[in-house]
């Protein structure tokens, strides 16, 4: 058995076309955990943290 690692643009149509088939016969289940999708949900909405320099986010994260 052999393993294949390939990278899909999922902001494509084709990528997303691609994913959903792939999950469709069950070769990728991810599925996010809660923290995960907290983050994701965050990061949509606009609640993300923009820093221009590392020392900025030094300061953010204290």
């Amino acid at each position: 058995m052999a393993t294949y690692t390939i990278t899909i643009n999922e902001r494509t149509k084709a990528g997303k076309g691609l994913v959903n088939y792939l999950r469709y016969l069950g070769v990728i289940d991810e599925i996010p955990n809660e923290t995960t999708r907290k983050a994701m949900q965050e990061l949509e909405d606009g609640k993300g943290t923009v820093c221009n320099t590392f020392e900025e986010y030094l300061e953010a994260i204290r």
